[in-house]
């Protein structure tokens, strides 16, 4: 019986569908290997981008039960696996699974958990015995109830940062800024309470940052995110703008949380605070390609460096080669709001705004359509509508013309605001 090839990538986050068609054309290119994609529901277009598509739960309870599914499915089919991709948060697990099963590359079960569940990683941040210098570790606690939170909170001092424990891309993240702000906080945590929430101390006045791995090569990204309750990413930049030493520093945070968790695996996203006295800490550890096109961006701004090339080598070889990737310049995402909620009634032609600032756009793509809802409150990264992509090779110039694009597009949304119903008088 003839058998097929295949590489298995397992779960994506929010909008990425997109980059599984990068994955399809190389895992084609340099294995001639079919790409399988399992996801726990299947979503329009996903049938566009993969060979095949297969539906499976990928939540901790259901992996043994997943694998199985799997594996007869391969065997079913005579396809011969020869590489796994864990492209999501929840798919970390299953993901190892996979890995472990076939003797591929990869992780443990076990190491994943520490991946997905950021109270497991704050226990073994916490038993470490060395870490670097300059590190200090994040107080953090898993809250049960909302009596506990409001007495955590009290004891932080009024102030604290609350998330879910097994989320991604900002879902469910907030700032408490006073004890009277723990009902609603706990409220609006409800679809979380089941993965379990975690109640931090609140870092302030830190810039935030990203200690990017992908087979052996590494590099630091600048993020920049929202203020108000809510804390979303709105930007970043590849790579950071640093001082030796604060780069050195950074990358010292990165590789130790890595280390924490496993050795052996193929991509990292590991975000990190720069506090104002230089310390750095841990916001967490992701074990899979970091979000937001950053991967993309790093394609962009090193000189003859693909990482989806390297973590598709990683998978199906072992391949991990120690390269610096050298920047030929910066290049930035921003993501784009809209200035009011409702409905979206139109909004302008970025080639067109580009070009009367004289700003060399890279891509510029709406996520939202025209007669889509939208809010001016950014929750996570869904509530954004759209995003522009920019290179140069000066940090500072980059910089301007992403905020002075960014501004002039948001200027011209235009949103229909919808009234709020009647109420009736009596």
């Amino acid at each position: 019986m003839n058998t097929t090839s295949c590489v298995v990538v397992v779960g994506y986050n929010g909008n990425r569908v997109h980059d599984i068609h990068k994955l399809r054309d190389l895992c084609k290119k340099l294995y001639n290997a079919r790409l399988i994609l399992l996801v726990e529901k299947i979503q329009p277009g996903d049938d566009q981008v993969a060979d095949h598509v297969c539906s499976t739960s990928l939540a901790a309870q259901d992996v043994a039960a997943s694998l199985e599914l799997v594996a007869g499915c391969l065997n079913a089919d005579s396809w011969k696996l020869i590489g796994v991709l864990p492209f999501s948060d929840r798919g970390v697990l299953l993901g190892a699974a996979l890995a472990t099963h076939y003797g591929l590359p990869g992780i443990t079960p076990g190491e994943a958990r520490a991946g997905l569940d950021k109270q497991i990683f704050r226990r073994l941040e916490a038993a470490a015995g060395t870490s670097p210098e300059d590190y200090r570790p994040v107080f953090s606690t898993r809250i049960e109830s909302l009596p506990e939170l409001r007495q955590r909170v009290v004891e932080l001092g009024g102030r604290a940062f609350i998330k879910p424990a097994c989320e991604g891309a900002s879902r469910g993240c907030r700032v408490i800024h006073h004890p009277s702000e723990c009902d609603e906080a706990w409220q609006a945590l409800k679809p979380y309470r089941e993965g379990g929430i975690v109640l931090e101390e609140l870092i302030q006045n830190a810039r935030e940052y990203s200690w990017d791995y992908v087979a052996g090569s590494t590099w630091v990204t600048e993020k920049t995110t929202t203020e108000g309750a809510y804390r979303a990413e709105i930007q970043q930049v590849v790579p950071a703008p640093l001082p030796a030493d604060v780069q050195v520093r950074l990358a010292a945070a990165g590789r130790h949380m890595s280390g924490l968790v496993s050795l052996d695996n193929g991509a990292y996203h590991n975000e990190i605070f720069l506090r104002s006295d230089g310390r750095t800490s841990a916001v967490e550890t992701n074990m899979r390609p970091g979000g937001m096109h950053i991967w993309d961006l790093a394609r962009l701004a090193f000189i003859d460096f693909d990482p989806w090339e390297r973590w598709v080598r990683w998978a199906v070889e072992g391949k991990t080669e120690h390269l610096d990737p050298v920047a030929r310049g910066y290049c930035g995402i921003r993501l784009l709001r809209a200035p009011a909620g409702g409905l979206l009634r139109g909004a302008p032609d970025i080639e067109l705004l580009a070009r009367e600032l004289n700003i060399e756009l890279v891509e510029a793509v709406y996520a939202k359509r025209v007669g889509d809802s939208v809010t001016a409150l950014v929750q996570d990264n869904t509530s954004f509508i759209g995003h522009i992509v920019l290179f140069c090779e000066d940090y500072e110039q980059l910089s301007d013309n992403l905020l002075r694009l960014a501004e002039a597009i948001e200027s011209r949304v235009e949103v229909t605001c919808l009234a709020a119903p009647a109420r009736a008088v009596g």
